[in-house]
């Protein structure tokens, strides 16, 4: 064996702590969000529709623009062989890999110790079952944000090895799978740089200057070449649209249908204080770590979202209806890019490390601290550390088994829920369209059928925004305008030549004075219309 060869294999140790750490995320993402958990009807169904347009055709939100195109041309393409459910079992599994690669070439640089991936991994999972700020995850259903994440981790690692060029590819990588993240990393990336650069600017001079841009130029080459495959059609799909419908969409994402994540007057005060705590312990704690140039670009990359953090709360703070802020529209075309998304992912990342070296500190588990003094026996120590650690993370486990389902349906619901879906898919044409209960958020997974609008399935370009709140908007005046203790033939024929519906399945809506249901169960009733 050449040396070459040596030197690029990877250790044994590394693969299985690798394999650990993505194992405790796939645990996690399994229990607590089961198939199709988190997002994946929305971004699966829809990776489908992709490569085969036939599948639930006239869907309203699946011929709708593709904002995460990328994601759609690759893991649709495995939508066309596998099922929906395997491609989402693959898929986290593909994700959580890349996610534990990433994770563990980070920490290993920014935490001495072997067992430090894992363990900042499981305090990360235990902070992450506890809250979060806005709604940001990493460990749930699969996504393109996911394999972003990963890529970031990758080009944050190799950023503090000053591994440019590399470093370039993964940031490249993390905008093309998930824009906003990639774009958002690259501005803390470039924050933390200049903070760098400022500190050290009594060792800057005209040479070091000129040498630090050749050494960029390529590496920033990387990063665009990279980049242009999720770049282009995100650059495109913003400007898409005119500015009537742009102001109209911007507020519905903003101020309604995504208030949770972009509106900081929607976030709930523990939020708020949970985070305030996380921040003001690591700003402690940080103090402390050691003054590498790899310990400090890590830091400002996290000042770094904690700066877009408070752009964010400051642009959102005011008066509601948001109509009554001076310069709302200027405000909330700059919310509608996620500026919490970053500090809600990574300040509990840089918590977990911060706490993990207060442990090493402080039981001195590290071997190589020899001459430090101790104040228990290092066998006693390290079953210490040991017991905390598997506590922490069955704690976590725990709380998934034990989370309360997504979808909020007993379990006697979501049995005739799918039952329902199930029938649906075997006795209805695949041409049909149908109206769903308007919460529903996996019917095109298990009926296959398209919908005519739901709440759950929003377009994200500015004409889509505005169709679909037009669409809502009518189903609910429709209900007003024809309810007459139920719903005649007259309702049902304005219904169908205003929007083609089909069939209806429904929960409570009704009752229906003049069709009977062709399927009911405990739940659920499908009617078609004549």
């Amino acid at each position: 064996m050449t040396s070459e060869s040596t030197a690029t294999k990877i250790p044994a140790p590394a693969i299985l702590m690798i394999i650990l750490i993505g194992g405790s995320f796939a645990a996690d993402s399994f229990m607590r969000f089961p198939v199709p958990g988190t997002n994946e009807p929305h971004y699966l169904t829809k990776a489908r529709h992709y490569w085969n347009p036939q599948w639930c055709a006239d869907d309203f939100f699946l011929e709708s623009s593709n904002a995460h195109l990328f994601f759609f041309q690759t893991v649709g393409a495995v939508t066309q062989v596998l099922s929906l459910p395997l491609t989402a079992v693959l898929g986290r599994i593909a994700g959580f890999l890349l996610l534990a690669i990433g994770w563990y070439r980070l920490i290993n640089i920014l935490c001495p110790g072997f067992w430090a991936p894992l363990i900042t991994a499981w305090f990360y999972l235990a902070l992450a079952a506890i809250g979060n700020f806005s709604g940001e995850w990493i460990i749930g259903g699969i996504e393109s944000k996911v394999f972003a994440y990963g890529f970031l981790f990758l080009a944050l690692a190799n950023a503090c090895e000053q591994n440019w060029n590399r470093a370039g590819i993964y940031a490249g990588l993390t905008i093309t799978w998930h824009p906003v993240v990639g774009v958002w990393s690259l501005a803390c990336s470039l924050f933390a740089l200049a903070c760098l650069a400022f500190f050290n600017r009594k060792n800057l001079d005209r040479k070091t200057l000129v040498h630090s841009l050749k050494a960029a130029i390529p590496a920033l080459g990387c990063l665009l070449l990279c980049s242009l495959p999720g770049l282009v059609p995100s650059l495109a799909l913003l400007m898409q649209g005119d500015p009537k419908d742009s102001f109209a969409a911007n507020y519905i994402q903003v101020f309604y249908r995504l208030k949770h994540h972009l509106d900081p007057m929607d976030f709930n005060l523990f939020s708020y204080l949970m985070y305030a705590v996380l921040l003001v312990t690591w700003l402690f704690l940080a103090r402390k770590e050691s003054p590498s140039f790899t310990s400090r670009f890590f830091q400002f990359f996290i000042i770094g979202t904690v700066g877009l953090a408070c752009i964010g709360i400051l642009l959102g703070a005011g008066p509601r209806p948001a109509s009554e802020m001076p310069y709302y529209a200027f405000r909330m075309s700059l919310l509608k890019f996620y500026p919490f998304r970053l500090f809600d992912a990574l300040l509990p990342l840089a918590f977990s490390v911060a706490i993990f070296h207060l442990i090493q500190q402080y039981l001195h588990v590290d071997s190589e601290q020899k001459t430090t003094s101790a104040w228990l026996p290092p066998a006693l120590r390290k079953t210490i550390l040991a017991v905390l650690c598997l506590g922490i993370f069955s704690g976590t486990l725990y709380s998934a088994w034990n989370h309360p389902p997504i979808h909020k349906m007993t379990p006697a619901q979501r049995a005739d829920w799918i039952d329902a879906c199930e029938w649906i898919r075997d006795h209805t044409p695949e041409e049909s369209l149908f109206l769903t209960p308007a919460h529903a958020t996996d019917f095109k997974w298990y009926a296959q059928r398209p919908e005519y609008v739901t709440y759950k399935d929003c377009p994200q370009d500015a004409s889509g925004i505005v169709e679909w709140n037009r669409r809502l908007k009518y189903l609910r005046k429709w209900g007003q305008e024809y309810y007459n203790e139920g719903f005649d033939d007259r309702a049902l024929q304005a219904l169908q030549q205003k929007t083609d519906i089909t069939y209806l399945l429904v929960k409570r809506l009704g009752p229906f004075t003049t069709i009977d249901p062709i399927y009911q169960n405990r739940t659920y009733k499908v009617y078609q219309l004549p």
